[in-house]
């Protein structure tokens, strides 16, 4: 998935992370008009996601924001248990 850094920080699909238990969260957005979640365990996406804004990545000159992003919503999507 290619997003943007705008889209990123505006959060446009709408995802929210919930903690579920040691290392597992639940996180939840707006796929094809369709509101899907799964678990992940994918700590640093969510600490990723969680950064500050225009947070840069020193090793990676990444935008971390936007990097959290993209790898949650994209395991959503190719989730294989989508709920």
């Amino acid at each position: 998935m290619r997003t943007t850094i705008k889209e990123a920080e505006n959060n446009t699909r709408g995802l929210t992370i919930e903690f579920s238990g040691y290392g597992h969260y639940k996180i939840t957005a707006d796929i094809r008009g369709k509101r899907k979640h799964c678990i992940t365990t994918n700590s640093m996406a969510v600490d990723d996601f969680k950064s500050e804004f225009g947070e840069i990545d020193e090793a990676t000159r990444e935008n971390r924001r936007k990097r959290g992003y993209e790898d949650l919503i994209s395991e959503i999507q190719f989730s294989k248990r989508n709920f």
